[in-house]
This record gives C-alpha cells, structure tokens and sequence, in this order.
C-alpha cells in the first residue's frame, strides 16, 4: 500500500507540476477547453497503475526460475519479520486523514440535501434542468450528481432575460460536460494523496480551469456588451460564493480577473475531435509511464521473505535420525502472500511434505507490483548442521 502511494505520488506530482507551472502558455496555445482536459491525466495514470496492479495476467506474468535453499534444524522454529512500526504508523495516519476527508464530503452531502429540502422551485426560466431557489445560496450552482438541479439566489428573477440566459447557460453546460462526477473524481484523488500540498494546489487550479472552460462555452457567441453584462454578473456573485466539493461555484473571487481577462482574447474553438485524440493520447501516455514505474521498480525484481515460518522438524525423524529435503514451487501474489503449492521432488518421500508445505503457506513475502509465478525454494531438513570448518559441496545429477 505504502509503496504504491509513494510511486503515484512521485508520477502524478512531476505532472500536477508541470500542469501548475505551464498553465499560461497551455492556456495561451491549447485555449480553456483543451487545458481543462489535460486534467484527465491524472485519473487515466492511476487506473493504468491499477490495471497493472490487479490485472497482473492481461500484461505480463513474472517467472521465477531460481530456486532458494534453506536449512531447518530439528526442534528450532524461527519466524522472522521484517515489517516495521513506523510502516504501520504511516498508515495509520494515512488512514486518519483519508476518513477525515470523506467525513467532510459525507457533511457536505448532508447539508446540500438539507438544503434542498427547503429550496422553492422555479418555474418561469427557460432551462431544461429543475431550478430552484433558496436564501442562503449566494452564487448560482449544479447541485446533484443523479438528479441534478440548478439552485440560485432569490433575487435572480429580478435579472433581465440576457443575464439570466447567460447565468442558466454556464451552470447547464456544467452539466452537458458532467463536471459533477469530474469534481467527486478529483477530489476522491485528493483523499487518497492528501498528505501532498502540491495535489491541493492542483485541485484548485483543476476547479477554475473548470470554471474558465465554461466561461469560454457561454461567451463565444456574445457580443462585446453581452460580455460586458456577463461579467457584471460573475463580479456581482463572486464577492460571496463558496468553494463547494459538490456543487459548481458560478462566482469565483480567486479568479475573477483572470476570468474578465479571458473574454478579451478569442478562444480557440473546441473540437470534439481533437479532445478525443487529446483524451487517447493521454490515456496512452499514462500506460507508458505507469510501465517505466514498474520496469523501474526494484522489488518486482528483489521479492524476499518478509515472514519466514520455519516447518517443525518430524518427531518420527527426530528419533530415526533422519535428514532429508523438500523441493516447493509456488505463486507469489502482490501482497505478498503464497498460494498454489505444490510439492515438485522430496527425499524420503512424504516424510518432510506435510510440515514443509503446511510451514510455507504462512510464508509473506515483500510487495510487488506483479507477483510471481512459479516461484520455487527447498527446505533442507538436517538433524545437526556441519561445522565451519567442514567444507560443504552440493551435488546435483546434472
């Protein structure tokens, strides 16, 4: 867990920075729309790293042809245990801040439907989403991802029909993109990477590219005093607005001037087309680079025993004397843990099995990114173990 989080972490920090400091000139090039969905990166990395995760045999399987030998001693059991506390303690934090995340967006969930409980609807507006208003909303916004609404202020109706249209249109093209699932998405992300300041900031700037995506939408086709009304509007519903988790937020203080500036310059034109080709490309990029984390990662190639349960030496063999050996091949999951033994060569036959397999099922080993498959080790069984000054030779029929 702690290390996939830290591989993500690295991957999807170096492109929220890239994001972060290129804005400007993405903006200035690529225009609102098609900066807005480079955003789409982020998401796309982490579901090719889960792919790769959890779908290990759709990509490429591990082979393990070494074998590893090691030496049981009658009546000594050792268990070793590499795990450490401060792993646990990392997790543990990172588990208290991931449940304090979601309690904030369960409150705010609360509250929303609360709200909409006591909103009046409004009838008399030409929009194909249920409106609705309420006293304490300050600045037009979606609310509902299933069932969504427009909820405004109740002074709204005493707009004239232009600023009225402009305000309904931006808050519908907030839904025709489906921004509402975009913004649970993002700040689902954010839960999981909370501990990054760099993720925050990338979130904010993933909501006003938002807000400057439908800005662009809504003010293409005005003319130069209908933007003009457009953006009396965002400066009048900024000064109050809320940043809301799950709601668009029609006012936005933080960027309103970068807004206004927006409307002066011609936008480029947005292409399905091209976000299409934009969208595969990224979706394309983020497999590529999820697949140099895991070339790169040196545990899929280094996976060790972390938990090594030493199998009880037979008391049959015990009083005969007896020594003897055990050859296993097995399946290393991702997590570590061991399945699918089976026992390939022993000697006498059966009189080790039982103890060595039953030993090698609470084997854990360190996680991977894929596993092994077909893992193998011997568990040499001797009675006293020779001197150190006894040279020891093995020796194989080949």
């Amino acid at each position: 867990m702690m290390l996939w989080l830290f591989q993500q972490t690295v991957l999807l920090s170096f492109v929220c920075g890239i994001l972060l400091l290129g804005h400007s000139a993405l903006q200035k090039h690529l225009g609102a729309h098609k900066t807005y969905s480079l955003w789409m990166l982020l998401p796309l990395i982490l579901l090719s790293s889960l792919l790769i995760n959890y779908l290990p045999g759709q990509f490429i399987s591990v082979q393990s042809n070494q074998i590893a030998y090691y030496s049981i001693k009658a009546g000594k059991a050792i268990a070793q245990n590499e795990s450490t506390w401060y792993s646990q303690t990392l997790i543990t934090i990172w588990g208290i801040g991931f449940i304090l995340m979601s309690l904030t967006l369960f409150l705010q969930g609360t509250y929303l439907k609360k709200l909409l409980r006591t909103a009046k609807k409004v009838d008399q507006l030409d929009s194909y989403l249920p409106t609705y208003s309420h006293p304490k909303v300050q600045s037009p916004m979606l609310v509902g991802i299933i069932a969504p609404k427009i909820v405004l202020p109740t002074d709204f109706l005493i707009l004239n029909q232009l600023k009225q249209r402009s305000v309904i249109a931006h808050e519908q093209y907030h839904h025709k993109r489906r921004d509402l699932p975009c913004n649970l998405l993002a700040y689902g992300i954010l839960a999981i990477f909370w501990f990054n300041p760099l993720f925050w900031l990338a979130y904010r700037r993933f909501r006003d590219d938002q807000e400057l995506a439908c800005d662009a939408e809504v003010t293409e086709t005005l003319n130069t005093e209908e933007k003009i009304i457009y953006s009396k509007m965002l400066l009048a519903y900024s000064q109050q607005a809320n940043h809301g988790l799950l709601h668009t937020h029609y006012g936005n203080k933080h960027i309103l001037k970068e807004r206004i500036m927006q409307m002066k310059t011609r936008q480029k034109g947005q292409s399905g087309l091209a976000v299409l080709g934009l969208t595969i490309t990224l979706g394309l990029s983020s497999l590529f680079l999820n697949q140099q984390v895991l070339a790169g990662d040196d545990k899929g190639s280094d996976i060790h025993p972390v938990i090594r349960i030493e199998p009880a030496y037979p008391a049959a063999a015990v009083k005969a004397n007896q020594n003897g050996f055990v050859v296993m091949q097995f399946d290393i999951s991702s997590q570590g843990a061991v399945n699918n033994i089976k026992v390939i060569k022993s000697s006498p036959t059966a009189v080790f099995d039982a103890s060595a397999t039953e030993a090698l099922k609470k084997w854990r080993y360190s996680e991977s990114k894929m596993g092994v498959k077909g893992a193998m080790v011997q568990l040499d069984f001797v009675i006293e173990a020779p001197t150190s000054d006894i040279e020891r030779i093995k020796v194989t029929s080949k």
